[in-house]
């Protein structure tokens, strides 16, 4: 069904040289590995990708975030590293010549606002999943070409798929079809 790649030598000791922890798993899916790196790194292992020989026809299949603010169902070292980084960031990379699927992990502290370096000039996808990370889990990416938002109002400064956020929004939006304008009114919460 599958056939087994493993990744060229070369390439452990360079994720060995970023002190970089790497998971694979052959019950799941074979040729699936975990990477995970710390954040200044990252840049650096993108152009990696592209300028190595057995890699460089790799493709950024997808990019997403997941908040970690109440996750309590791991053991104490996971609950740890998740209260002191609240932001978990996946890149997930396909390498068309060994057919071997890479997920990178990333751990982002949220209240800092130094960000992270974006990677659209190396992927040219990336531009459209970093914009849509931006936009909806507050990560900030520095030395982006495009910073517009892609679903939510440019006068809006929230983060809808962050756990703080609340369920109902700050606002409620109603079109009015006499005046043919969209109006935001505030939420109101009324307690019976």
């Amino acid at each position: 069904m599958y056939k087994k790649y493993i990744f060229p030598l070369h390439v452990f000791v360079v994720f060995e040289k970023v002190n970089s922890k790497v998971w694979s798993s052959s019950l799941l899916k074979p040729n699936n590995y975990f990477l995970y790196i710390d954040k200044k790194w990252f840049y650096s292992l993108n152009i990696f990708f592209r300028n190595e020989l057995f890699l460089n026809n790799s493709y950024l299949t997808e990019s997403f975030a997941v908040d970690t603010l109440k996750f309590t169902k791991f053991n104490d070292i996971l609950n740890n590293l998740f209260n002191k980084h609240r932001i978990v960031l996946f890149y997930s990379y396909y390498f068309y010549n060994i057919k071997v699927k890479l997920n990178v992990v990333l751990l982002l502290n949220f209240f800092n606002k130094e960000g992270l370096h974006s990677i659209d000039k190396i992927y040219k996808n990336a531009s459209w999943l970093e914009r849509e990370v931006s936009e909806m889990s507050g990560v900030h990416y520095i030395f982006k070409k495009d910073i517009r938002k892609l679903l939510l109002d440019y006068s809006k400064n929230e983060n809808p798929l962050l756990k703080d956020f609340p369920v109902e929004g700050f606002s409620e939006i109603f079109y009015d079809f006499f005046e043919d304008q969209t109006i935001f009114l505030d939420s109101s919460v009324v307690e019976l």
